[in-house]
């Protein structure tokens, strides 16, 4: 089904004349060879990506492409040995003349179909290099891919260079890279039912167009596939390779420019870590996902200025233009910039997403999505919605599934990755192993960060363990053990503070592991410590000690028993409540100096 959807959305791309030729594909070319009319060498150019030193690869062009097993040359557009006879670093020497070879054969064999004096004048130009060899210019690296301009054209955008390269693979008869056998050899192509279209007739022996290294994290350079085979094992009905999952060339062709069309858009892909997403939808435009997931602030905000900018032009739309802690208010808001308000026709288009990495040479599906954009909307609504904690905005994605990690770039799976956005997409439950990897991180931390906290919430209410209007912000009267105990442990650090000021050991620092794990065992020394806090503070203030003393007896009255042991939930718990403790304690310090503040200008 995937790969019937990769075909359509090439189909779409072709309708709106952005599909490749066939056997085209875009890539960066770094270097124009200029010529006369006549094949008179002119000049070098290079070409730019916009980027600087070894990242400008080049820009890039829609050229004839080919998959390469051995020598083999591409049309028009090749690397420094095939198009200059110029040996590559590392290359054995003796191969380069017959590389060189193969790409003027090539020619010769465009030029014999096309007739086009563009050709015959770079085979001219090719024909001189023997006697007349061109200095490559200061720069040039022979890996790197050259083409030609020919009075001012290029030869690799012409109509019939297109047909004829077309015309070479069509048939699946005339290149081993179309053809394949039942017996594995090149004499005739294998005959199947090819498993997208369903129709009966040749099928490709390995795939003609590679799914760029670029595109998916990690993965190989020189491109990998989709589809592949390379032990007896893997096959099937005894045919070879993949042919054992017959699929018709120039369906692969589609479906594999499709995908990298789609991972070369920002507005269509997802790079987090090892994983990527790809997104696209059967008919309208792809809405804002992708954006949404990776940075929600930016999308929102630009939203609601556009939605400000409706109400001041007399609009009848009515909108929250701040985000809250309202989960409904997040809800409509995403909603709107998702879908967009005049988009109401699109809503039951169908909406795809798929998530890949990279195993060497192969790419790894690791999620396919088959929705609505109106289904789709709601999901995301409700995800964005699960983040509200305290007047939190949104977070994108590598934001919270970093947070599960000491260093999420070396350390962050792709299967994390994909967790959180199965969560997103299709709303699937978010995995328990959460609850692990965050406890694990706050006792090595002995701290909660927002992101961690959010995404704390956000397990918790995926699993059902807490409802929707849980636990946004400070709630006192919590029945969880583990929430108050979290309560306790941000009060006590709170009185140690007020009575010892700042030190270089604090209780959390000794204690935050325990407390929140097995409580039992550190409860009897934290208050003993506690009591001796309270008395020090009474000395020095006693107004702030009986207020530091009212807080653990609030907190103490809803804790009945002190449990040996807190299990995953209940230690999430407490990193919430710890959490919320904190925040409400800075909240009012920070009231208090604002009211001081107030007090001091109105007296003035």
């Amino acid at each position: 089904m995937l790969l019937e959807q990769l075909v359509s959305y090439a189909n779409k791309l072709e309708r709106l004349g952005k599909e490749l030729p066939f056997m085209y594909q875009e890539l960066p070319v770094k270097w124009l060879i200029y010529l006369d009319s006549d094949g008179a060498f002119q000049r070098f150019e290079m070409t730019s990506n916009g980027l600087e030193g070894k990242k400008n690869t080049g820009k890039r062009y829609a050229m004839p492409h080919l998959s390469r097993q051995g020598a083999k040359a591409k049309l028009l557009c090749d690397d420094g040995p095939y198009v200059l006879g110029i040996a590559r670093e590392k290359d054995d020497v003796s191969k380069v003349p017959y590389k060189h070879e193969l790409f003027k054969q090539e020619l010769h064999d465009c030029y014999a179909v096309t007739q086009l004096p563009a050709v015959k004048a770079i085979l001219e130009f090719l024909e001189t290099l023997a006697t007349d060899p061109v200095t490559p210019p200061e720069g040039f690296i022979a890996s790197e891919s050259l083409t030609f301009v020919v009075g001012g054209q290029m030869p690799i955008n012409d109509p019939a260079v297109k047909a004829y390269w077309a015309s070479k693979f069509s048939s699946n008869e005339d290149d081993d890279d179309s053809s394949s056998t039942d017996s594995g050899s090149k004499d005739k192509p294998a005959l199947a039912e090819c498993l997208i279209s369903g129709e009966w007739g040749p099928v490709m022996r390995i795939e003609p167009i590679k799914i760029k290294g670029g595109g998916i994290p990690n993965g190989q350079a020189s491109g990998m596939n989709i589809v592949s085979t390379d032990k007896d094992a893997f096959g099937s009905y005894g045919l070879k390779s993949v042919s054992s999952a017959p699929i018709q060339l120039p369906l692969a062709v589609k479906y594999a420019n499709a995908l990298n069309t789609l991972l070369r858009d920002s507005l269509t892909h997802l790079r987090v870590g090892p994983a990527v997403y790809a997104f696209w939808t059967k008919d309208g435009e792809v809405p804002p996902v992708s954006a949404l997931l990776r940075n929600p602030n930016e999308l929102l905000n630009q939203h609601r200025l556009e939605t400000f900018a409706k109400l001041r032009a007399g609009s009848s739309i009515q909108a929250n233009l701040s985000i809250t802690s309202d989960p409904e208010q997040i809800k409509n808001l995403i909603s709107s910039a998702f879908t967009g308000r005049e988009a109401g026709s699109l809503k039951s288009d169908e909406f795809y997403a798929a998530c890949f990495s990279a195993s060497g040479s192969r790419v790894v599906l690791r999620d396919h999505l088959t929705s609505t954009i109106e289904r789709t909307g709601e999901y995301l609504s409700r995800y964005f919605a699960t983040q509200t904690l305290i007047d939190t905005e949104p977070m994108g994605v590598f934001e919270l599934s970093a947070s599960l990690y000491r260093d999420a770039n070396k350390e962050l799976t792709a299967s994390a990755v994909a967790a959180l956005l199965e969560n997103a997409l299709k709303g699937t439950p978010l995995p328990h192993s959460y609850l692990i990897r965050l406890a694990s991180r706050n006792r090595a931390e002995q701290r909660i960060t927002k992101p961690r906290a959010v995404l704390t919430r956000m397990t918790l209410i995926s699993i059902r363990r807490i409802q929707m209007d849980e636990l946004r912000a400070l709630q006192t009267d919590h029945a969880s053990v583990g929430y108050q105990l979290g309560r306790l442990m941000a009060a006590l650090e709170s009185l140690q503070y007020a009575a010892l000021g700042k030190l270089n050991s604090t209780v959390v620092d000794r204690f935050y592991g325990a407390l929140s794990s097995t409580p039992i065992v550190a409860y009897s020394r934290l208050m003993a410590g506690a009591r001796n806090h309270v008395s020090k503070l009474g000395k020095e203030s006693s107004g702030a000690a009986v207020r530091e003393e009212q807080r653990l007896q609030q907190i103490h009255s809803r804790i009945t028993q002190i449990p040996a042991r807190l299990d995953l939930e209940e230690q999430a718990l407490f990193s919430l409540g710890y959490y919320h403790e904190k925040a409400d304690r800075f909240a009012q310090i920070q009231a208090a100096k604002d009211l001081k503040a107030a007090n001091i200008g109105a007296n003035q």
